[in-house]
């Protein structure tokens, strides 16, 4: 697993400033290409197995649903666990302290994407499902596997410096930098605001006092 995820340092995400140039740093950092390899891994097999169907479409539609809130759920139970319980020790072990270090340095490349032993676990029971399961199964470990590589890119991208270029992504880029250097109980959602807007975790950013974490890092260097 070493071998895939060569120690940095990578740099920092702010450096980057073009969507071109995020694209480069995103392919030659040693984290992505193994969640690109595993996800063409799962659409090769997805697409060996046959023809899309409707059932297949309807599980991707569902899929897309579920999104915005299997994303706030993850981020909100597992990726911000705190070892107060059993089961949040067992959080903060599986992500909880890396997504820490994340929080201590946003920018940081070193601690950014998802490390290659997140994702294998999944990856070999995404591929089992769509080798084995039914089709649509199969395909809705596929539109996983999509889901995590839209969650990666859209995550690093937020915090390089690229500037919005169109509302929505302007939308989910002031709600990170809020979630990071406002308060990290709210503003959930990295792909969609969706799940945070059901879920009443988008609130007007001066009705939320600013974190003690959040000031740590230096809100006033990172506005909104």
């Amino acid at each position: 697993m070493a071998r895939l995820d060569r120690p940095g340092p990578h740099g920092s995400a702010a450096d980057i400033t073009t969507l071109g140039a995020a694209v480069r740093r995103f392919l030659s950092h040693p984290r992505p290409p193994v969640l690109l390899a595993e996800v063409g891994a799962i659409a090769a097999v997805r697409a060996a197995r046959g023809s899309f169907g409707r059932r297949d479409a309807r599980a991707a539609a569902l899929c897309l649903l579920a999104q915005p809130f299997v994303e706030w759920s993850v981020h909100r139970g597992l990726l911000h666990a705190r070892p107060g319980s059993r089961l949040g020790a067992v959080g903060y072990r599986l992500a909880g302290f890396g997504h820490e270090q994340h929080h201590r340095d946003p920018t940081n490349l070193d601690t950014m994407f998802l490390t290659p032993g997140e994702v294998t676990g999944g990856a070999a029971v995404a591929l089992a499902v769509a080798a084995f399961g039914p089709t649509s199964a199969a395909t809705v470990a596929l539109c996983v596997g999509l889901g995590v590589l839209a969650y990666d890119w859209t995550h690093f991208l937020l915090h390089t410096g690229v500037r919005p270029a169109n509302r929505y992504y302007r939308r989910i880029w002031r709600a990170h930098r809020l979630h990071h250097y406002r308060n990290e109980r709210y503003w959930l959602g990295v792909t969609s605001p969706l799940g945070d807007i059901v879920l009443r975790t988008s609130p007007r950013r001066d009705d939320v006092p600013v974190s003690p974490t959040a000031r740590g890092l230096g809100a006033s260097r990172h506005p909104a």
